[in-house]
């Protein structure tokens, strides 16, 4: 199903009108981005089977934080379960997971998500305090240096194979957001493109253009040969501007390997 909403994009790029008996085709206007959203175009850019950073888990028993809950939208003083991820390139991670958990189910989330982390490049880590973990189906949020994750809703992603793109679309919201999203470089190449990567980025290109097009990006540059050629071609064709601002930034990306 992907590929087919795939290729309807490709197709919909090259749309032309000709007026009745004349060949000049006529441009029926803006080029349309050719993907819905980049955090679910292909779950082997991203996979827990991956090299890893991944060091270490330490539990650090029961406390409280202040944590943002998406399912009432506010922030909240919350009894947790914490722990300390440790990665082999000197960040760690705090994780602090709701005590509406029992302590099992807690160092279960604080694993799951932990080893998911190690798989994301340093980049998308190093502006990371910590994740806080809910129970709920709500979507993922990346807040300031917080990623907020919701367990229903991960265990969903988990079993589509998405999960780790997903924790990469939040990580840039929360690692790349303020030096990039708005600079002068990277609006020059949303400028220059003839379109955005998907219809999300089109539609938030302050909020959201940037992480859509770091996980094309991924795509595109760091998945080797799990992306199709029709796959690549669409993403290079649609955002060559601002594939190459990402280039130039030279970002750590271990331990994604090319």
């Amino acid at each position: 199903m992907t590929k087919y909403r795939l290729m309807v994009g490709c197709f919909a790029v090259a749309v032309f009108l000709t007026a009745c008996g004349d060949d000049t085709p006529v441009d029926v206007g803006p080029t349309p981005p050719p993907l819905n959203g980049t955090a679910f175009i292909d779950p082997d850019i991203l996979t827990i089977q991956d090299s890893t950073a991944f060091e270490s888990l330490v539990a650090l028993g029961a406390g409280s934080r202040d944590m943002y809950d998406v399912r009432v939208s506010a922030v909240g003083t919350y009894n947790v379960w914490l722990f300390q991820a440790d990665f082999d390139d000197a960040l760690s991670v705090e994780i602090r997971v709701n005590a509406e958990f029992d302590s099992l189910a807690a160092v279960d989330f604080a694993d799951l998500y932990a080893r998911r982390l190690g798989v994301l490049p340093n980049v998308l880590r190093a502006g990371m305090v910590a994740i806080s973990v809910h129970d709920g189906r709500e979507n993922f949020l990346g807040l300031a240096t917080e990623m907020v994750v919701h367990a229903e809703q991960g265990e969903t992603y988990r079993l589509q194979g998405f999960l780790e793109e997903v924790m990469a679309h939040e990580a840039v919201h929360i690692s790349l957001d303020e030096a990039h999203a708005n600079s002068p470089g990277w609006i020059a190449a949303q400028e220059s493109d003839p379109t955005s990567i998907s219809g999300f980025a089109r539609d938030f290109p302050r909020n959201e253009d940037l992480a859509e097009t770091f996980g094309a990006w991924l795509a595109v540059r760091w998945a080797g040969d799990s992306v199709t050629a029709f796959l690549r071609a669409l993403i290079v064709q649609a955002v060559p501007a601002r594939l190459e601002y990402l280039d130039a930034q030279n970002f750590v990306m271990y331990p994604v390997s090319e």
